[in-house]
């Protein structure tokens, strides 16, 4: 199979590696791999932009993910087979997400086997063509007993080197999701990375992750495991510490290695035409807004809308007695000491509606010129006290309520008090 970069699955070739000198051809047009929210009516208008794929996964399948359980959005075996006729109906592929970090050891196991095993054959059979896998030897079972599926690597694997990236596509890999929230704005990292290998190579465009996330493992780790219904309680730690690191340092908005609509076209003249859209489950029309942005490559207004996963108009669809299943734990913990979580929720807009976001970044007050300020610097290299790029844009484009920011963070200390003192558990 030859190398086709304007084909629909990329032509990939799998176990080759480029010279640094090849000469690439002229890549294609952006397209955008979507998060699911398994609404039927935003599928025709997201055919009016380049929408390669939507992603997602059952609620619960006996294999890990990248999210909590109790982000789940319900989702039954006949929802997803009429949800994939209608994608393949506007050219629209659907990727399975099969990309937890870990899998507590379960795959060397015959039931673990038998379980991914029983579980890819299934979505042949509702007409999934398309799987994201963040292990090696979950890659290495895909190709070698579902060899129709097309695989690609998710971030959880965090290739974020040529070398890596190589590693990956000997293994088998059709394509790879960067390690974006580290190297979306190193561009010389990025160049060697695009020259390394012929796989197709996807960026994640509008992610908010702290730069180089000191939590990033913790935290994929904690999601694998809290991604499947096994009645443990979990307590998103990380989410509530790095929310409280930006609300008491706003320039973290501007540090986080999101990606501008406006600089899709740089991204594309180095050979990166996949961008990945987060996020599962939200309103369609927050979906849509996104898609429109970065597909237009503008946009004017809030760029928190564009990567925010809460703080939305419309309520999130949750199934029925959510809170009940995934936080009343009395064996586990004390309800009522969880109070302050329940309250966090509500008041960032994740159980219930916002009449407006909390937390503005004012797309007009960021720097036309702003790529410019990381071409010439390696932020992991630097103190960002040094630096103050990022620090100055801050001061001048983002904004938070001062109502919110001091009830939130009033309610973040009080959650992480009673987790650290052991109150939570009544030790």
């Amino acid at each position: 199979m030859k190398y086709d970069p304007t084909s629909l699955d990329g032509g990939l070739i799998r176990r080759s590696t480029v010279p640094a000198n090849t000469v690439r051809a002229t890549p294609r047009p952006a397209q955008f791999s979507l998060a699911a929210n398994y609404d039927p009516e935003l599928v025709p208008a997201l055919a009016d932009y380049p929408v390669d794929e939507v992603y997602g996964k059952f609620p619960t399948d006996g294999v890990s993910g990248g999210r909590p359980r109790y982000l789940a959005t319900p989702l039954t075996e006949a929802d997803l087979r009429r949800y994939i006729g209608l994608l393949d109906q506007h050219g629209i592929a659907f990727n399975y997400l099969l990309n937890g970090a870990c899998f507590g050891n379960r795959e060397w196991t015959r039931a673990g086997q038998k379980q991914v095993t029983a579980l890819l054959a299934k979505l042949g059979e509702v007409g999934v063509r398309r799987v994201t896998v963040s292990t090696p030897f979950l890659l290495e079972l895909v190709k070698r007993r579902f060899p129709e599926f097309k695989v690609r690597v998710g971030i959880y694997a965090q290739v974020d080197t040529p070398r890596r990236a190589r590693f990956w596509e000997a293994l088998g890999a059709d394509a790879i999701t960067l390690e974006s929230f580290s190297i979306n704005r190193n561009f010389r990292r990025l160049a060697a990375i695009r020259q390394a290998v012929r796989c197709d190579l996807q960026l994640i465009a509008n992610h908010v992750c702290l730069l180089n996330c000191p939590l990033q493992t913790y935290h994929q780790n904690g999601f694998a495991h809290a991604s499947d219904d096994t009645g443990t309680l979990f307590v998103d730690y990380c989410l509530l510490r790095c929310s409280r690191v930006r609300l008491t340092d706003p320039s973290q908005f501007i540090k986080a290695a999101w990606i501008r609509p406006e600089d899709i076209a740089a991204y594309e003249a180095m050979g990166y035409t996949t961008f990945k859209l987060l996020e599962r489950g939200i309103p369609s029309a927050e979906l849509l807004r996104r898609v429109k942005a970065y597909s237009e490559h503008r946009f004017d207004g809030n760029l928190a809308e564009l990567l925010l996963s809460y703080g939305f108009k419309e309520p999130i669809r949750k199934e029925s007695l959510w809170t009940l299943r995934h936080f009343w734990k009395p064996r586990q913990a004390n309800p009522l000491r969880l109070k302050p979580l329940l309250d966090l929720a509500r008041l960032q807009g994740m159980l219930s509606p916002l009449p407006e976001c909390p937390i503005r970044v004012d797309a007009r007050q960021v720097p036309e010129n702003f790529l410019d300020g990381f071409r010439n610097r390696d932020c992991a290299s630097i103190d960002c006290q040094a630096c103050g790029y990022c620090e100055r844009i801050a001061a001048q484009a983002v904004s938070i309520s001062p109502e919110y920011r001091s009830e939130v963070l009033r309610k973040y200390a009080d959650m992480e008090d009673t987790m650290a003192t052991g109150g939570l558990w009544g030790v």
